[in-house]
């Protein structure tokens, strides 16, 4: 009789962690994809900021809705401490954009141990279910550094590790020789190189950078003129199919 109740408390309790594990955050429910550093169909260019959310949220998403375009927004776990960050992201939430997780305090993963990787993850994941109601599909590691053994535990989470195949550059703003305009030429050069039947690209942005307010509107203008499709992380992720 002992024993039965002892299984029964035993099984009760494991219930019950389980269910709050289960409440703690959700999982994303697309299929996960290892890795994306281009689109998996041609045709396609995926606009992702970096380092948010920022004081300039109200200003990029403007234009991106103005352009009638969707983007992806890798955010900073920490940020989502402070009220007004958390107002931030809630603009990009609320316009339909993609909410991706960049870490919890923009460590490089190639410091952290297997186990520190997965709590900047983890961390992440909570409090962007918890503030903004959104489940990361991906992960983008700090400074896009990252290797096989330190992408084992993101991937042991069920989760992909995004890059990105066009560096626009954007982060360089104390130099006075590679303002926003060199930003916009610099991923017009490329564009000019490529071909939509062949080509597609995942284009690197911060939306601090002076670029995502002076540039972004021809940026997003430069990409259709070239024959593409803005689109965001997920739609970039899954294959087309005909």
């Amino acid at each position: 009789m002992r024993v039965k109740l002892l299984v029964t408390l035993l099984s009760s309790i494991f219930l019950t962690i389980s269910s709050a594990s289960a409440e703690y955050y959700p999982k994303p429910e697309q299929r996960m994809v290892p890795l994306i550093l281009e689109c998996r169909s041609p045709g396609m260019v995926a606009l992702t900021f970096d380092d948010g959310p920022s004081e300039n949220y109200a200003q990029v998403i403007n234009t991106l809705d103005s352009h009638n375009v969707k983007a992806t927004f890798f955010m900073v776990g920490s940020k989502l401490e402070k009220q007004r960050h958390i107002d931030e992201g809630l603009l990009a939430v609320n316009s339909g954009h993609q909410i991706e997780n960049h870490g919890w305090d923009h460590s490089d993963f190639y410091t952290l141990s297997n186990e520190q990787i997965s709590s900047q993850v983890d961390k992440t994941n909570e409090i962007l279910w918890q503030t903004l109601g959104v489940i990361p599909r991906f992960v983008r590691p700090p400074y896009g550094r990252i290797d096989v053994p330190k992408a084992m535990p993101v991937w042991d989470m069920d989760y992909g590790i995004a890059l990105w195949n066009l560096d626009s550059k954007d982060y360089r703003r104390t130099s006075f020789s590679w303002g926003p305009d060199k930003v916009l030429e610099n991923i017009e050069d490329i564009l000019d190189k490529s071909s939509p039947s062949e080509d597609s690209f995942v284009i690197l942005l911060h939306d601090f950078s002076d670029t995502s307010i002076e540039e972004l509107g021809n940026i997003i203008v430069t990409i259709k003129a070239h024959g593409y499709s803005v689109v965001n992380l997920d739609t970039c992720a899954d294959r087309k199919t005909h």
